[in-house]
């Protein structure tokens, strides 16, 4: 038999960059979604709409799991230039899609 294939035909360059949030929820401690994780997904989600940039070709947000992180949380991992961030504030946030918009290519045809 054949091991399954790591690449999907239909998903091969679906999105052409990728954001990461933790929402990472601990019943003790510091953890990302006490501190707004969920808040902060959704201000990037519904900024990169209002863009038309979460679209196919565009880039994908996800709510994820821990990063490991907590205490300099929420962590926001773009790929695929592998960077780590803090994002605190919905402000930063929203700077962080207007930068990434910025740097995506126009789909083609």
């Amino acid at each position: 038999m054949e091991p399954p294939s790591n690449h999907h035909p239909r998903m091969k360059g679906r999105f052409q960059c990728h954001v990461f949030i933790c929402a990472n929820e601990r019943s003790e401690g510091e953890c990302c979604a006490a501190r707004g994780a969920f808040e902060l997904l959704r201000c990037m989600k519904q900024h990169a709409r209002a863009l038309g940039v979460d679209k196919e070709g565009g880039l994908m947000i996800y709510k994820s799991g821990c990063f490991g992180l907590c205490q300099s949380g929420p962590n926001v991992v773009v790929y695929p230039t592998g960077e780590w961030l803090a994002v605190s504030t919905a402000e930063q946030a929203v700077a962080l899609i207007d930068r990434l918009a910025g740097e995506i290519s126009p789909p083609r045809p």
